[in-house]
Protein backbone atom coordinates (compact mmCIF):
# COMPACT_ATOMS: atom_id res chain seq x y z
CA UNK A 1 0.00 0.00 0.00
CA UNK A 2 1.47 3.04 -1.00
CA UNK A 3 2.23 6.12 1.26
CA UNK A 4 -0.90 8.15 -0.39
CA UNK A 5 -3.76 5.42 0.18
CA UNK A 6 -3.13 5.94 4.02
CA UNK A 7 -2.73 8.51 7.10
CA UNK A 8 -1.33 7.54 10.29
CA UNK A 9 -2.15 9.83 13.79
CA UNK A 10 -1.46 9.20 17.33
CA UNK A 11 -4.04 9.15 19.69
CA UNK A 12 -3.62 9.21 23.64
CA UNK A 13 -6.09 5.53 24.84
CA UNK A 14 -6.02 4.99 28.79
CA UNK A 15 -3.07 6.95 28.94
CA UNK A 16 -0.81 4.96 26.32
CA UNK A 17 -0.49 6.57 23.17
CA UNK A 18 -1.95 4.10 20.24
CA UNK A 19 -1.09 4.55 16.40
CA UNK A 20 -3.81 4.37 14.26
CA UNK A 21 -4.22 5.30 10.47
CA UNK A 22 -7.05 5.67 8.02
CA UNK A 23 -7.24 3.95 4.89
CA UNK A 24 -8.44 4.84 1.35
CA UNK A 25 -12.06 2.69 0.95
CA UNK A 26 -11.65 -0.36 -1.45
CA UNK A 27 -14.37 -1.08 -3.76
CA UNK A 28 -16.19 -3.39 -1.58
CA UNK A 29 -16.17 -0.48 1.28
CA UNK A 30 -17.13 1.92 -1.32
CA UNK A 31 -19.96 -0.39 -2.53
CA UNK A 32 -21.44 -0.50 1.18
CA UNK A 33 -20.60 2.73 1.32
CA UNK A 34 -23.16 3.76 -1.68
CA UNK A 35 -25.90 1.88 -0.08
CA UNK A 36 -25.47 3.92 2.96
CA UNK A 37 -25.90 6.73 0.72
CA UNK A 38 -28.91 5.90 -0.82
CA UNK A 39 -30.75 4.71 2.17
CA UNK A 40 -29.56 8.08 4.51
CA UNK A 41 -30.69 9.89 1.09
CA UNK A 42 -34.23 8.16 0.90
CA UNK A 43 -35.15 8.36 4.30
CA UNK A 44 -33.92 12.55 4.61
CA UNK A 45 -36.09 12.47 0.96
CA UNK A 46 -39.22 10.93 3.12
CA UNK A 47 -38.50 13.32 5.86
CA UNK A 48 -39.50 16.21 4.16
CA UNK A 49 -35.57 17.51 3.43
CA UNK A 50 -34.89 19.17 0.45
CA UNK A 51 -32.58 18.70 -2.09
CA UNK A 52 -29.50 20.77 -2.91
CA UNK A 53 -30.66 21.98 -5.85
CA UNK A 54 -33.32 23.97 -4.09
CA UNK A 55 -31.08 25.61 -1.64
CA UNK A 56 -31.18 29.16 -3.47
CA UNK A 57 -34.57 29.10 -3.87
CA UNK A 58 -35.36 28.42 -0.28
CA UNK A 59 -32.95 30.99 1.36
CA UNK A 60 -34.46 33.53 -0.35
CA UNK A 61 -38.38 32.66 0.62
CA UNK A 62 -36.48 32.58 4.23
CA UNK A 63 -35.37 35.47 3.65
CA UNK A 64 -31.69 33.70 4.55
CA UNK A 65 -30.10 35.39 0.83
CA UNK A 66 -31.15 38.82 -1.01
CA UNK A 67 -30.01 40.75 -3.70
CA UNK A 68 -28.61 42.81 -0.79
CA UNK A 69 -25.93 39.73 0.23
CA UNK A 70 -25.63 38.99 -3.38
CA UNK A 71 -24.13 42.18 -4.58
CA UNK A 72 -21.97 42.62 -0.80
CA UNK A 73 -20.97 38.94 -1.59
CA UNK A 74 -19.56 39.58 -5.11
CA UNK A 75 -17.78 43.08 -3.93
CA UNK A 76 -16.07 40.84 -1.12
CA UNK A 77 -14.94 38.59 -3.61
CA UNK A 78 -13.52 41.56 -5.80
CA UNK A 79 -12.24 43.31 -3.18
CA UNK A 80 -10.20 40.41 -2.31
CA UNK A 81 -8.93 39.95 -5.86
CA UNK A 82 -7.89 43.24 -6.31
CA UNK A 83 -6.19 43.38 -2.85
CA UNK A 84 -4.12 40.37 -3.98
CA UNK A 85 -3.16 41.60 -7.38
CA UNK A 86 -1.80 44.55 -5.77
CA UNK A 87 0.43 42.53 -3.35
CA UNK A 88 1.49 40.08 -5.87
CA UNK A 89 2.47 43.24 -8.34
CA UNK A 90 4.36 44.98 -5.68
CA UNK A 91 5.85 48.42 -6.41
CA UNK A 92 4.03 50.32 -3.36
CA UNK A 93 5.18 50.53 0.49
CA UNK A 94 5.70 48.22 2.36
CA UNK A 95 3.19 49.08 5.14
CA UNK A 96 0.39 49.62 2.31
CA UNK A 97 0.97 46.20 1.41
CA UNK A 98 0.86 45.14 4.98
CA UNK A 99 -2.55 46.80 5.37
CA UNK A 100 -3.61 45.45 1.94
CA UNK A 101 -3.56 42.04 3.33
CA UNK A 102 -4.65 42.56 7.09
CA UNK A 103 -8.18 44.20 5.19
CA UNK A 104 -8.01 40.73 2.81
CA UNK A 105 -8.07 38.68 5.85
CA UNK A 106 -10.90 41.03 7.94
CA UNK A 107 -13.05 40.66 3.75
CA UNK A 108 -12.27 36.71 3.88
CA UNK A 109 -13.77 36.55 7.28
CA UNK A 110 -16.76 38.57 6.87
CA UNK A 111 -17.12 36.35 3.31
CA UNK A 112 -16.96 33.11 5.44
CA UNK A 113 -20.21 34.79 8.09
CA UNK A 114 -21.72 35.60 4.58
CA UNK A 115 -21.96 32.15 3.40
CA UNK A 116 -22.05 30.14 6.76
CA UNK A 117 -26.27 29.76 6.17
CA UNK A 118 -25.81 28.41 2.98
CA UNK A 119 -22.85 26.20 4.11
CA UNK A 120 -25.43 25.25 7.35
CA UNK A 121 -28.61 24.44 4.99
CA UNK A 122 -26.55 22.51 2.58
CA UNK A 123 -25.91 20.12 5.24
CA UNK A 124 -29.11 19.71 5.83
CA UNK A 125 -30.61 19.01 2.47
CA UNK A 126 -31.34 15.01 1.09
CA UNK A 127 -27.70 14.94 -0.62
CA UNK A 128 -25.62 16.69 1.99
CA UNK A 129 -27.60 13.97 4.89
CA UNK A 130 -26.65 11.45 3.06
CA UNK A 131 -23.17 12.34 1.83
CA UNK A 132 -22.33 12.63 5.54
CA UNK A 133 -23.48 9.09 6.81
CA UNK A 134 -21.68 7.62 3.42
CA UNK A 135 -18.54 9.43 5.05
CA UNK A 136 -19.23 8.19 8.89
CA UNK A 137 -19.33 4.57 7.52
CA UNK A 138 -16.52 4.96 5.58
CA UNK A 139 -14.64 6.36 8.91
CA UNK A 140 -15.77 3.70 10.87
CA UNK A 141 -14.62 1.19 8.34
CA UNK A 142 -11.40 2.41 7.23
CA UNK A 143 -10.00 3.32 10.19
CA UNK A 144 -7.79 0.87 11.72
CA UNK A 145 -4.49 -0.03 14.24
CA UNK A 146 -1.16 0.68 12.23
CA UNK A 147 0.57 -2.12 13.50
CA UNK A 148 -2.10 -4.96 13.03
CA UNK A 149 -4.00 -3.58 10.06
CA UNK A 150 -7.45 -4.41 12.42
CA UNK A 151 -10.27 -2.28 12.40
CA UNK A 152 -10.78 0.09 15.71
CA UNK A 153 -14.24 0.61 15.09
CA UNK A 154 -16.34 -2.39 15.46
CA UNK A 155 -18.95 -1.13 13.49
CA UNK A 156 -20.85 1.57 11.78
CA UNK A 157 -23.21 1.75 14.80
CA UNK A 158 -19.96 1.61 17.02
CA UNK A 159 -18.58 4.79 15.67
CA UNK A 160 -21.88 6.71 15.81
CA UNK A 161 -21.91 6.57 19.53
CA UNK A 162 -18.27 7.10 20.41
CA UNK A 163 -18.90 11.06 19.83
CA UNK A 164 -16.51 11.33 23.34
CA UNK A 165 -13.31 8.77 21.80
CA UNK A 166 -10.63 10.69 21.07
CA UNK A 167 -9.79 9.22 18.14
CA UNK A 168 -13.38 9.88 16.11
CA UNK A 169 -12.69 13.41 15.59
CA UNK A 170 -8.74 12.73 14.51
CA UNK A 171 -10.08 9.99 11.78
CA UNK A 172 -12.49 11.44 10.56
CA UNK A 173 -10.51 14.58 9.72
CA UNK A 174 -7.63 12.05 8.48
CA UNK A 175 -9.47 10.75 5.95
CA UNK A 176 -11.24 13.83 4.64
CA UNK A 177 -8.04 15.04 4.13
CA UNK A 178 -7.09 12.00 2.73
CA UNK A 179 -10.13 11.57 0.04
CA UNK A 180 -10.47 15.06 -0.24
CA UNK A 181 -7.23 16.89 -0.91
CA UNK A 182 -8.09 19.07 2.06
CA UNK A 183 -4.37 20.72 3.05
CA UNK A 184 -4.03 21.08 6.80
CA UNK A 185 -2.03 23.71 5.84
CA UNK A 186 -4.32 25.61 4.04
CA UNK A 187 -4.50 28.74 5.65
CA UNK A 188 -1.07 29.40 6.13
CA UNK A 189 -1.25 29.09 1.75
CA UNK A 190 -3.87 31.73 1.45
CA UNK A 191 -1.93 34.96 -0.39
CA UNK A 192 -2.32 37.56 2.28
CA UNK A 193 -0.88 35.07 4.94
CA UNK A 194 1.88 33.50 2.68
CA UNK A 195 2.92 37.49 2.42
CA UNK A 196 2.16 38.27 6.35
CA UNK A 197 4.70 35.32 6.76
CA UNK A 198 7.32 35.53 4.39
CA UNK A 199 8.01 39.89 5.90
CA UNK A 200 7.80 38.53 9.52
CA UNK A 201 4.81 40.11 10.06
CA UNK A 202 3.01 37.20 11.75
CA UNK A 203 4.80 34.22 13.40
CA UNK A 204 4.17 30.12 12.75
CA UNK A 205 0.67 30.09 14.18
CA UNK A 206 -0.33 33.00 11.81
CA UNK A 207 -0.72 36.17 14.63
CA UNK A 208 0.51 39.07 14.52
CA UNK A 209 4.13 40.08 15.81
CA UNK A 210 6.09 43.14 16.17
CA UNK A 211 10.08 43.18 14.61
CA UNK A 212 11.48 41.70 17.69
CA UNK A 213 8.71 38.76 17.24
CA UNK A 214 6.64 39.14 20.40
CA UNK A 215 3.17 38.78 19.85
CA UNK A 216 0.55 42.26 18.86
CA UNK A 217 -3.04 43.19 17.76
CA UNK A 218 -3.79 44.92 14.56
CA UNK A 219 -3.23 48.08 16.60
CA UNK A 220 0.77 47.13 17.27
CA UNK A 221 -0.35 46.59 21.41
CA UNK A 222 1.22 43.73 23.13
CA UNK A 223 -0.85 40.37 23.59
CA UNK A 224 -0.24 36.88 25.11
CA UNK A 225 -1.04 33.73 23.56
CA UNK A 226 -4.49 34.30 25.31
CA UNK A 227 -5.17 37.29 23.42
CA UNK A 228 -5.10 39.48 26.17
CA UNK A 229 -3.91 43.34 26.60
CA UNK A 230 0.25 43.27 28.62
CA UNK A 231 3.23 45.26 29.28
CA UNK A 232 6.59 45.19 28.56
CA UNK A 233 6.98 43.34 31.33
CA UNK A 234 4.56 41.12 30.21
CA UNK A 235 1.68 42.26 33.14
CA UNK A 236 -1.62 42.00 32.35
CA UNK A 237 -3.48 45.23 31.64
CA UNK A 238 -6.72 46.76 29.80
CA UNK A 239 -6.64 48.32 26.44
CA UNK A 240 -5.21 51.91 28.14
CA UNK A 241 -2.76 50.63 29.74
CA UNK A 242 -3.99 50.27 32.85
CA UNK A 243 -2.72 46.92 35.50
CA UNK A 244 -5.14 44.44 35.87
CA UNK A 245 -5.74 40.89 37.26
CA UNK A 246 -6.41 37.71 35.86
CA UNK A 247 -10.46 38.26 36.65
CA UNK A 248 -9.83 41.69 34.75
CA UNK A 249 -9.89 43.79 38.28
CA UNK A 250 -7.59 46.80 38.22
CA UNK A 251 -4.33 46.44 40.27
CA UNK A 252 -3.71 49.70 42.59
CA UNK A 253 -2.90 50.50 45.92
CA UNK A 254 -5.38 52.04 47.55
CA UNK A 255 -5.10 54.84 49.80
CA UNK A 256 -7.90 56.44 52.39
CA UNK A 257 -10.50 58.45 51.04
CA UNK A 258 -10.60 61.99 52.42
CA UNK A 259 -13.25 64.69 54.07
CA UNK A 260 -13.58 67.66 52.94
CA UNK A 261 -11.02 68.93 55.11
CA UNK A 262 -8.51 66.46 53.37
CA UNK A 263 -8.50 64.29 56.77
CA UNK A 264 -8.14 60.87 55.83
CA UNK A 265 -10.92 58.76 57.08
CA UNK A 266 -11.52 56.21 58.81
CA UNK A 267 -13.12 53.14 57.93
CA UNK A 268 -15.76 51.72 59.90
CA UNK A 269 -14.37 47.91 60.62
CA UNK A 270 -17.56 45.90 61.27
CA UNK A 271 -17.81 44.03 64.81
CA UNK A 272 -19.65 40.27 64.31
CA UNK A 273 -21.82 39.91 67.44
CA UNK A 274 -21.13 36.10 68.83
CA UNK A 275 -23.13 34.49 71.10
CA UNK A 276 -22.00 32.83 73.67
CA UNK A 277 -23.03 29.09 74.23
CA UNK A 278 -24.77 27.95 76.50
CA UNK A 279 -23.26 26.43 79.32
CA UNK A 280 -23.78 23.10 80.18
CA UNK A 281 -23.85 21.37 82.78
CA UNK A 282 -23.33 17.37 83.12
CA UNK A 283 -24.63 15.87 86.42
CA UNK A 284 -21.74 13.09 88.19
CA UNK A 285 -23.50 10.09 88.02
CA UNK A 286 -24.64 8.72 90.86
CA UNK A 287 -22.65 5.55 92.00
CA UNK A 288 -24.34 3.22 94.88
CA UNK A 289 -22.57 3.62 98.07
CA UNK A 290 -22.14 -0.23 98.04
CA UNK A 291 -20.24 -0.22 94.94
CA UNK A 292 -17.78 2.76 95.95
CA UNK A 293 -16.88 0.50 98.79
CA UNK A 294 -15.86 -2.61 96.66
Amino acid sequence: MSVTNKKQFKVTLDSKEVELCVVRPNVKQRQEGQKIYNKAFRDAVESGAILRGKVNNVMREQNLWDDNKEAEYRKLLEKINGAERKIKSGGIKLNQAKDLALEMRKDRAELRALTSERSSLDNNTAEGQADNAQFNYWVSSCTVYSETGKTYFSNYEDYLNRDDDPATGQAAGSLAMLLYNLDPDYEKKLPENQFLAKYNFVDEELHLVDKTGRRVDSEGRLVNKDGRYINEAGELIDIHGNRVNEEGDYVVEFSPFLDDEGKPIQEKVETVKTTAAPEIVVEAAKVPAEEVKN
